[in-house]
């Protein structure tokens, strides 16, 4: 009777906490995040209990898989946040970035082989197609503004720190200006996922899905993925570790 009431108090102090946070803590609960469709990054900044109710999903079946990833915690699952602000923004650029650029081609062409093919029996290819474009347009733009303003910025406020300098705004007033933009361009992104994981029935393929069907949802599950980790990195660690660099160096508050 007392284990059962101490389980209980843990659950409910757990589902108290904000999704984000659990993945800032440890990465790989973002796969069990993603296994029940519980969006860590756009959405991240709310109690897991909110989202469990949203999604129908009984605290007894979550709790047992979370823990087991939350006991078996190692150093590993802290690289990231031990990560100084320009590694980490290197590795975004080399892993994120550059995956995101190289898929968006690939996806496309096979987008356009499947509308011909089958969009006549699924019209809603038709609309998947269209955001996709959407997203890829957004995406690509946002990433070239964190590759030339934003990432420059954030090793402009490390230098200075090492060089135990004061940063000059130079116009931009405070990162949180710039981070702010990225952060609402990451919600955009996040809102055309979803768009795109409800017309597609969270990327289920019908009887008739031929080979290139397949690999094409498949290829935006996987696109859907790679970007909330993306999204995640960013908002979760990188902006406000870069926030709080700054109001070190000048006093913000």
């Amino acid at each position: 009777m007392y284990k059962d009431e101490i389980t209980n108090n843990i659950n409910k102090n757990l589902t108290e906490k904000k999704v984000k946070e659990f993945v800032v803590e440890n990465f790989k609960t973002a796969k069990l995040f993603e296994k029940y469709g519980i969006d860590y990054c756009c959405n991240g900044n709310r109690p897991l209990k909110d989202s469990l109710s949203e999604k129908n999903i009984e605290v007894d079946t979550f709790m047992p898989e979370l823990e087991k990833i939350l006991v078996g915690n190692n150093n590993e699952d802290q690289i990231f946040s031990s990560m100084d602000l320009v590694t980490l923004s290197q590795y975004i650029v080399n892993t994120h970035h550059k995956y995101v650029k190289e898929a968006i081609p690939v996806i496309g062409a096979h987008l356009d082989k499947v509308v011909n093919a089958h969009s006549k029996n699924h019209p809603e290819l038709n609309n998947i197609k269209h955001e996709f474009s959407v997203l890829s347009a957004d995406m690509l733009a946002h990433m070239d503004k964190e590759e030339k303003i934003l990432f420059p910025l954030i090793k402009y406020l490390v230098e200075s720190k090492k060089y135990g300098e004061t940063p000059k705004s130079s116009g931009y007033g405070t990162v949180k200006n710039p981070i702010k933009k990225m952060e609402q361009e990451h919600q955009s992104a996040g809102s055309e996922l979803e768009i795109i994981r409800n017309l597609s029935n969270g990327f289920k393929l019908p009887d008739d899905a031929c080979t290139t069907y397949t690999v094409t949802y498949k290829e935006l599950e996987e696109f859907e993925k790679d970007l909330f980790k993306h999204i995640h990195l960013e908002n979760n660690i990188l902006f406000p570790k870069a926030i709080e660099l700054e109001n070190e160096l000048t006093n913000l508050k």
